[in-house]
């Protein structure tokens, strides 16, 4: 089943639209490239109980981890209260008992108990006290808990051509981080980083580049995009196989809380 195809349970989309969505999975392509350098981090994850999607959006990376730990209680928090009535019901539909969507504030997580894996996406540089944001997370955690975070690059990097990333995104107070700085950050909010690698590699940002050329990163001309969405997957997808170990437009890191 493509990554995202559960979007077609989204109600109000129409018979074609289900049907594209099914086919090709969530067509956003942006959230495609995250997610294939994110999830495979979870097979790092050890037994864990409760796990936190802090920023939920959609709910697609919320819902790859129940798929991929069922029977464990998994929240996804977001301020998007009618996105998430979206989300728990089609997370009724598709029998997950233990998942849920809350419209809480990421940094209240830690009023709702302690977590052994705390999810954050694109989550740090839309908040300017970012430092505080990995405290919370930290605090939320068990002892021997991960936080996995992923974050954009401070530049985008297409074929050696580096230029400053996105700050024409709504909400982002900064464009992004360094790999170094990435680091620092969560050690100074107590976390031992494990590991910390670049995605969004050139082939990637390039088709990226294209996607939001096209929608303004605003859903627009849903039309166009749907024509191209299924080439820009493919090439982001072959483009994929190149990791590179020194450049990329995005950082993903895990951290772990010592016992």
């Amino acid at each position: 089943m493509p990554f995202g195809s559960e979007l077609a349970l989204t109600p109000g989309l129409s018979p074609v639209e289900r049907f594209y969505i099914r086919l090709f999975g969530a067509p956003i392509l942006g959230l495609r490239v995250r997610a294939r350098t994110i999830l495979p981090f979870l097979d790092k994850i050890t037994a864990p109980r409760r796990i936190a999607d802090a920023g939920c959006g959609r709910g697609m990376i919320t819902l790859a981890c129940a798929r991929r730990f069922p029977g464990v209680e998994v929240l996804g928090l977001d301020l998007d209260e009618k996105q998430n009535r979206i989300n728990n019901g089609i997370a009724v539909e598709l029998g997950f008992e233990r998942l849920r969507f809350v419209t809480v504030n990421a940094l209240r997580l830690s009023e709702l108990g302690k977590f052994d894996l705390v999810i954050s996406t694109d989550m740090l540089e839309h908040l300017e006290n970012d430092l505080g944001a990995v405290r919370v997370f930290y605090e939320a955690l068990e002892p021997g808990g991960h936080l996995l975070v992923h974050v954009p690059h401070l530049t985008r990097n297409i074929f050696g051509w580096e230029r400053p990333n996105w700050m024409d995104i709504e909400g982002h107070v900064r464009p992004g981080y360094t790999k170094d700085g990435l680091i620092k950050l969560l050690t100074r909010g107590g976390f031992v980083v494990t590991t910390c690698i670049y995605n969004y590699n050139s082939m990637e940002t390039l088709v990226n580049d294209i996607s939001k050329l096209i929608t303004g990163a605003k859903e627009r001309n849903k039309g166009p995009y749907a024509l191209v969405f299924p080439v820009l997957l493919f090439v982001s997808y072959v483009g994929s196989f190149y990791r590179s170990e020194k450049t990329g437009s995005g950082l993903v890191a895990l951290a772990k809380k010592e016992a």
